[in-house]
């Protein structure tokens, strides 16, 4: 995946709720990250009419709310991004450890049983109180190690025990 796709920066990390002083921009922080908003970060910031690649050249966090300095020229420029969500590319995300996932990294992956049947790829994962549970068009596996086998990212699949109740009917 290349950084020149802005389509590609698809991790949501912020929200510009207006512009600050001449042309800086006031965030609504939606990541914890640690230098997230640092000087030298990286921010696609998505408007109905674009998308457009910002550097922070200088921050500071304010209350709730972070202060971004990133080259605008004027204030029409930096008001014209007043509700723009800002995103990053999923490469820029903090490493996990050992076994441990971003769920959006579940979307797209295809799902088969021990036996090697197919059913479908993730459509969407569900946050219930007791587990998460993965949708695909045939089933709805709970995210438990009593279902869930295997989850292979480098082959994209993930492969489940086929149990009673496991498909949608």
């Amino acid at each position: 995946m290349s950084l020149d796709d802005l389509t590609t920066w698809n991790v949501l990390v912020g929200q510009i709720s207006g512009r600050w002083n001449h042309a800086d921009l006031k965030v609504k922080p939606y990541s914890t990250t640690p230098g997230r908003f640092a000087a030298g970060a990286r921010l696609c910031a998505v408007t109905p009419a674009e998308r457009r690649l910002l550097t922070v050249q200088r921050s500071r966090q304010t209350g709730h709310s972070w202060i971004l300095e990133c080259g605008l020229a004027t204030t029409e420029e930096a008001e014209a991004l007043r509700g723009a969500e800002l995103f990053i590319h999923p490469s820029m995300r903090p490493p996990l450890p050992e076994g441990e996932f971003y769920l959006d990294q579940l979307i797209g992956l295809r799902v088969q049983t021990e036996e090697g049947e197919d059913l479908g790829e993730i459509e969407e994962v569900l946050e219930t109180p007791a587990n998460l549970v993965y949708v695909t068009p045939l089933a709805m596996i709970p995210g438990h190690a009593d279902f869930v086998v295997q989850t292979d990212f480098d082959n994209q699949v993930m492969t489940v025990r086929d149990v009673p109740g496991l498909r949608i009917e």
